[in-house]
């Protein structure tokens, strides 16, 4: 994936953030883009989006950041 592609791809979903309201409710906004993302993104996008926060994620939203996180967090409990 190029530079350009995750780019977008982190544009796009930090606007999917603040259109659910990033600003008012974080939590709310992290859940409500989640869903987004599983139903609408491929999972290679979505891999790619977690992979690049993985490598430290430069210009995510709050909201975009807790959610992959959170992620992260899941997976790590279902395989231990």
């Amino acid at each position: 994936m190029t530079g350009q592609q995750i780019d977008h791809l982190v544009t796009m979903a930090n606007q999917i953030a603040l259109n659910f309201g990033e600003q008012r409710n974080l939590n709310e906004a992290a859940r409500r883009t989640a869903e987004h993302l599983q139903k609408f993104w491929t999972p290679a996008m979505r891999q790619q989006l977690a992979a690049y926060a993985q490598a430290g994620g430069d210009g995510l939203s709050p909201a975009v950041s807790l959610l992959l996180e959170q992620q992260r967090s899941h997976e790590r409990s279902i395989h231990s």
